[in-house]
C-alpha cells in the first residue's frame, strides 16, 4: 500500500490509538507515523471535519484516506457492542424539512433525487481489509437519543449504523478523487440514551486490534 492518510473525528479517538502522538499537533496537520502512513483529527460533525479534511488533502496528494472511530448501532441491525464494520455508504439522515403537520420529509423526498455518498473500491484494499462486515450509515448533527428516532431513521434510510462524520469524508474524499475507506466499532446502540451501557475503550480497543495495526 502506497502513502495514506488516517483521520479521525475526535480527539478521544484519536488519543486512545495513538497517546505519544500530541491531538494538538495532529488537529492542524497530519503526522507522520510510519513510513507510509499518517494521521491526522478532522474534528467532530458534518461541518469541522469536512473543512480540515478539504484541508489536509489540499496540501498533499495521498493514494488512499481512512476514517477510524466509533459509532452506534441501531436495534433492527443486529450488530453488538464492539462489532467493528466497514461503512461503504453514508446519508445524512437529518436533512430534510418538515412539514405543517411537524413530521420530518427527508431531503430525497424533496428533491427527488437520491443523495447516497460511497467509499471506495475494495478491490484495491487487501483482502484482510476487504473483507470487513460492509453496513450502511447514516450521518447525523443530532445523534440519535430515543427508541423511536432509532427506528424512523434505520427504516427511512435502510441503513445500520450511525456517526456524525461519514458522509461529509466520501463526499470530500470524493471531491480530491481520492479513495475513501470508513471502518468504526460500534461503542453504543442508537436507542434510548443511556451513557452507562456505552462500550468506548472496548470498541477503540477492538478497532486498534483489527484495523489500525493492518495499516501501520
Amino acid at each position: 500500500m502506497g502513502a495514506s492518510l488516517v483521520v479521525f473525528a475526535s480527539r478521544q479517538e484519536f488519543s486512545a490509538l495513538f497517546p505519544k502522538v500530541s491531538a494538538v499537533v495532529a488537529s492542524s496537520t497530519p503526522v507522520l507515523v510510519s513510513s507510509a502512513v499518517e494521521v491526522a483529527i478532522g474534528g467532530v460533525g458534518l461541518t469541522d471535519f469536512s473543512a480540515n479534511l478539504a484541508r489536509f488533502l489540499s496540501q498533499k496528494k495521498y493514494e488512499r484516506v481512512f476514517l477510524l472511530g466509533i459509532c452506534g448501532a441501531y436495534p433492527e441491525s443486529g450488530l453488538q457492542l464492539g462489532d467493528v464494520v466497514r461503512v461503504g455508504t453514508e446519508v445524512v439522515a437529518d436533512m430534510g424539512v418538515q412539514d405543517r403537520q411537524g413530521h420530518f420529509v427527508p431531503w430525497s423526498q424533496v428533491t427527488g433525487k437520491e443523495s447516497v455518498y460511497k467509499g471506495g473500491d475494495i478491490r484495491d484494499l487487501p483482502l484482510t481489509l476487504a473483507t470487513f462486515p460492509q453496513v450502511a450509515g447514516a450521518s447525523v448533527n443530532c445523534c440519535t437519543g430515543t427508541q423511536y428516532l432509532a427506528s424512523r431513521r434505520s427504516s427511512l434510510f435502510d441503513v445500520q449504523v450511525e456517526s456524525m462524520e461519514g458522509a461529509a469524508f466520501f463526499a470530500v474524499c470524493n471531491a480530491f478523487r481520492v479513495p475513501a475507506y470508513q471502518y468504526r466499532a460500534v461503542s453504543n446502540i442508537a436507542t434510548d440514551r443511556d451513557e452507562s451501557s456505552w462500550k468506548i475503550p472496548e470498541a477503540l480497543d477492538a478497532l486498534k486490534t483489527q484495523v489500525l495495526t493492518q495499516l501501520l
